[in-house]
């Protein structure tokens, strides 16, 4: 005699694939794509879970140098919006991709909300000769939080609320660790800082600092240059030389030696953007203070 089904199971069955489809409805979110990690960290401030984000320049990597795969750019075509630096080589390049392109990507171009350096003396061949290292600054990123903000309520208005509360709150906290980073430079008793490569331009000029590189015009220091660069960390009584955690630090190594000092490594491409300012203001104000 065959089994009777109850009809409960039939109504459970209905409530547990209806409830399967409704799950893979919502996690279906909109992609956005940024040029580097710390970006990457703006826009979870300000969407949270509410979009999934590809970074085009990986861990590791030089945003100045990097070439974007085939892959990326696949996805960068298929992707709601792109964040774009606008001071990098690959992104003019990207740009020509997208427009060459049947998606519809909109591309977001921030560099019109920045207050540029030009002219800086390692010649990156980038941006029409723009330092591109913005998100060092807190004053930048803030510029870069609130475009990012609007250009995302604008494509995504039903989440406008959410966006608004959580950039105002992000934009807070920028303001407390602009405030930290006042009082932490301001009592600083050097004001120069010597690291590899020259990525805190933007950091230096709000902050009242000299940041000396000892890249010359982007290249390995010349000899003259490397002795004229030794001599006044001595006169300075300079005992740190920072390096970006991509580049080879023999160079870096040997000039700490030579006046007696240490190499610290320090990272501008952190994804913990805000963690890792805190950690790169206590790391140069050991520095400045003869530590």
């Amino acid at each position: 005699m065959p089994r009777i089904v109850p009809l409960q199971f039939f109504l459970a069955l209905g409530v547990l694939f209806s409830g399967c489809h409704r799950v893979s409805v919502e996690t279906t979110k909109p992609n956005v794509v940024v040029s580097i990690l710390p970006q990457k960290y703006f826009v979870e401030r300000i969407a949270d879970t509410l979009v999934s984000i590809s970074v085009m320049v990986p861990p590791g990597s030089s945003p100045e140098t990097y070439e974007p795969t085939s892959a990326q750019v696949k996805t960068l075509n298929n992707s709601s919006i792109f964040f774009s630096l606008g001071l990098l080589d690959f992104e003019r390049h990207m740009l020509k991709k997208i427009e060459n392109s049947t998606g519809n990507t909109r591309f977001v171009n921030l560099s019109k909300e920045f207050n540029l350096i030009e002219g800086h003396d390692h010649d990156h061949h980038h941006g029409h000769g723009f330092d591109p290292h913005v998100w060092v600054s807190p004053t930048e990123v803030q510029a870069m939080v609130k475009a990012m903000n609007v250009a995302l309520s604008e494509l995504f208005p039903q989440y406008d609320s959410v966006f608004s509360a959580n950039a105002k709150s992000f934009l807070t906290e920028i303001d407390s660790l602009h405030m930290h980073m006042l009082h932490s430079f301001e009592g600083a008793v050097h004001k120069k800082f010597f690291i590899f490569h020259p990525a805190y331009s933007y950091l230096a000029r709000d902050y009242g600092l000299v940041q000396v590189a000892l890249e010359e015009e982007g290249k390995s220091p010349s000899l003259e240059y490397m002795k004229a660069i030794l001599e006044e960390a001595r006169q300075r009584g300079v005992k740190t030389v920072f390096i970006q955690r991509e580049f080879d630090s023999n160079m870096a190594k040997t000039m700490a030696q030579d006046i007696g000092g240490k190499v610290v490594v320090i990272d501008p491409l952190e994804y913990q953007w805000l963690n890792n300012m805190y950690l790169t203001v206590s790391l140069l104000t050991d520095a400045l203070n003869g530590n």
